[in-house]
């Protein structure tokens, strides 16, 4: 009991001050967030001349900068001008009025990522610049969701006066059923207009113990350097139980701009369980979602729609459809928007999050002659090429910091021996050495000393950065040597 009683801990990490609130479990979670939050760099957003990290951004601020909520709209990129040579120059707002203004910003991990906001760090001098920002933003949102409540109402009294009005039973029930996604449409509308006005009366402004919390349900609750990787692979995911993300959606500005969704588990068996949810739009402008299922090893597809139903009735038909996605009911299920994201999610997880080889795993096999070993260790490699899911996964491969550079576009490369390899993957990176993803079995274009531009397979790739590696600690050798 002693450790659900609310602390407040003073800490100094860097000549930064922090004050925290919470548990002794949240105190430490938040210290964790901050120690790994300190070395890391947001390579999303690395290419914003106003972005910099959380370290400096406290240097610019003299102090702990507060936390501001940004709507999404604000960072969507629409054409501002056009060159000469038909060139389009996209930018964002936030881009524009930062570049006017000269502000520096962190754009910091979303560790709520499936609402539609941005957290930013700004210095708290700037508060007032961003907030007459957002304010504007905000009150277009607020007054688009009211209208959209008003036309909720409508649309209901048309369809109640409809329904009065059928004599037939079957007709009639059609119209209940999209009455009762009407109402729950209505509901979801309510909720995201409150949700803005809250966030309007305080300013769009989150204090930093409050952005920690929205970590929970994350890898920032219990591991804060692989979440901060993750965010730069994948975004940070979130996980629920089935029951707090399977719901039915009838309101369009809750549909996420990738019209679909995926769930996955990974059960005792170890096997990943997925299940796909597709939005749709009927010929009335009704929200509704199909889901897909097939568990590991099922030879068909299976898929159902929440057409018609209510948030009850789907919680009565839920249970069936966890049972044929092979998913278990109150079992952490991770939600991400959009195939792209969800394959490098898995991809994150499998290299990061690997089973440690037990000892008997690791012993040695016998083989009758050293052919015979060969042999069965070619033909599993060659069987794991076709057949094992892992073998497609992103490799890392370590080599000299001085061998990372950036272009003239400020985009990450890596110098082989046979010419730079841009737009690279970085693990992690330290004074010394560079930890850099490369996949196996992609191609990649690696532009050569004399302006030529070369296909090279990722396993290739992985063994002249192996060999950059080798000479440059043979070099340094030598140079001891002398």
């Amino acid at each position: 009991m002693a450790d659900e009683i609310a602390q407040v801990v003073e800490m100094e990490y860097k000549g930064a001050y922090y004050l925290f609130k919470g548990t002794k479990a949240m105190i430490a979670m938040m210290a964790r967030f901050v120690k790994a939050l300190t070395e890391w760099k947001n390579e999303k957003y690395l290419k914003k001349p106003g972005n910099c990290t959380w370290e400096k951004l406290q240097t610019v601020s003299e102090g702990t900068p507060p936390i501001l909520e940004f709507p999404k709209e604000m960072f969507e990129e629409k054409v501002i001008r056009i060159e000469k040579d038909g060139t389009k120059i996209m930018k964002s707002d936030f881009d524009v009025y930062c570049e006017k203004y000269n502000l520096r910003y962190c754009i910091m991990p979303d560790l709520n990522p499936n609402d539609d906001y941005i957290p930013v760090a700004v210095p708290s001098q700037d508060m007032g610049i961003h907030q007459e920002q957002i304010k504007a933003v905000m009150n277009r949102r607020i007054k688009t969701e009211e209208e959209a409540v008003s036309e909720y109402d409508a649309k209901i009294n048309a369809l109640k006066e409809q329904i009065a009005n059928c004599v037939n039973e079957d007709e009639k029930a059609v119209l209940e059923s999209q009455l009762t996604m009407l109402y729950e449409g209505k509901e979801q509308s309510e909720m995201l207009l409150s949700e803005s006005k809250e966030k309007l009366e305080r300013d769009n402004v989150l204090d930093f113990a409050e952005y920690l919390k929205q970590g929970e349900g994350t890898l920032a609750e219990h591991d804060a350097e692989a979440a901060l990787k993750e965010a730069n692979i994948c975004d940070i995911v979130r996980e629920y139980t089935p029951y707090e993300c399977m719901w039915p959606v009838r309101d369009e500005n809750l549909v996420p701009d990738t019209k679909e969704i995926f769930y996955s588990q990974r059960t005792e068996d170890d096997q990943v369980h997925v299940i796909r949810r597709e939005f749709l739009k009927d010929e009335h402008g009704q929200i509704y979602s199909k889901y897909f299922m097939k568990a590991p090893g099922a030879k068909t597809e299976t898929s159902v729609s929440d057409y018609g139903f209510s948030k009850e009735k789907w919680k009565e038909k839920l249970p069936e459809i966890l049972k044929e996605g092979g998913f278990i009911n109150e079992q952490p299920t991770a939600v991400v928007h959009g195939k792209n994201r969800f394959v490098k999610y898995q991809e994150f997880i499998e290299e990061n999050f690997k089973k440690p080889q037990t000892a008997d795993e690791k012993k040695e096999a016998e083989y009758s002659s050293k052919e015979a070993e060969g042999f069965v260790i070619e033909h599993n490699r060659d069987e794991k090429q076709r057949k094992s899911y892992e073998e497609s996964l992103y490799s890392v491969v370590t080599v000299p910091v001085t061998k990372i550079m950036t272009d003239d576009e400020q985009v990450m490369c890596m110098e082989l021996s046979e010419g730079l390899l841009k737009g690279i993957m970085i693990d992690s990176m330290d004074s010394k050495e560079a930890h850099v993803f490369i996949r196996g079995d992609m191609q990649y274009s690696v532009k050569a000393p004399d302006g030529k531009v070369i296909k090279m397979s990722g396993e290739d790739i992985m063994k002249s950065a192996e060999k950059t590696a080798a000479e440059s600690v043979a070099k340094a050798a030598a140079r001891r040597g002398r």
